[in-house]
């Protein structure tokens, strides 16, 4: 599968992957690539049913994978992963494969597992249609984070929200993401921890309800890897604090030098 994908930088700099998370699309990534464009070479593709990337019939986590390791290939020398959310996981699972193995890995805001009520409800959204709207603002007002609890500002979501969505051809408005994509299967972050050898950071948003500060640090014990904390985030990362998250990202690259 050939993804979409959008770069920031130099080729010829240090390549680093940003990979977004569920539902989302690679336009996550505007705020932090201005903070790193100058350094490295950024690489963020939209995953497969996300964004304008392809829809696919399997949304598993070895298809993210290996789409990703399709992707490293074409890249000149080692290269990094950054992922949010179900980024990091898809990182994590490129990681554990050892295909094409990046050279380091940060996890941003991650689910730790998968609660079976919580797997049920989204198999169940993945079997409905999304709506459809009049208007790209009737479609962009509607839009909502989740979980919903952010910081971020309201012109970032209304930027995010406006590439969410397609025209069809009788005018109306529909989201580009397909919603088969929920259905995803069981998350082992601890499983998959213990089989990757690559240099890690772990980072947690500290008003996360997603990734629970145990998890973090068992995560951080399992991998030998680092633990940070995300001061004025709630998970949306890459939209509640680019900077921030920019820096950190830049010292991760800086400690492998």
């Amino acid at each position: 599968m050939e993804m979409h994908y959008r770069s920031w930088g130099d080729p010829k700099k240090p390549t680093i992957l940003l990979l977004h998370a569920l539902a989302c699309h690679n336009g996550w990534w505007k705020w932090v690539a201005p903070y790193l464009e100058k350094e490295f070479y950024l690489v963020a593709p939209d995953l497969r049913g996300h964004g304008l990337s392809p829809w696919a019939d399997s949304y598993r986590f070895e298809d993210y994978a290996m789409d990703i390791e399709k992707l490293a290939r074409t890249f000149e020398g080692p290269y990094a992963i950054v992922g949010h959310s179900m980024g990091g996981y898809v990182g994590l699972k490129v990681a554990s494969r050892g295909v094409c193995p990046p050279s380091a890995l940060m996890i941003a805001d991650m689910k730790i597992d998968s609660p079976d009520e919580e797997l049920a409800g989204l198999h169940k959204a993945a079997q409905k249609s999304g709506r459809t709207y009049e208007t790209l603002q009737d479609a962009v007002v509607q839009y909502k984070l989740l979980p919903p609890k952010h910081t971020a500002p309201m012109d970032r979501i209304e930027e995010i929200a406006k590439e969410c969505y397609r025209q069809l051809e009788d005018g109306h408005w529909r989201e580009r993401f397909d919603r088969r994509a929920l259905a995803i299967e069981k998350v082992e972050s601890i499983k998959l921890s213990s089989q990757i050898s690559c240099p890690t950071w772990i980072v947690r948003a500290n008003e996360s309800v997603v990734m629970p500060a145990e998890g973090a640090e068992e995560l951080t014990r399992i991998t030998n890897g680092q633990l940070q904390e995300m001061e004025g985030a709630c998970h949306h990362l890459p939209l509640e604090v680019p900077e921030a998250f920019a820096t950190l990202i830049r010292s991760f690259m800086a400690k492998l030098r």
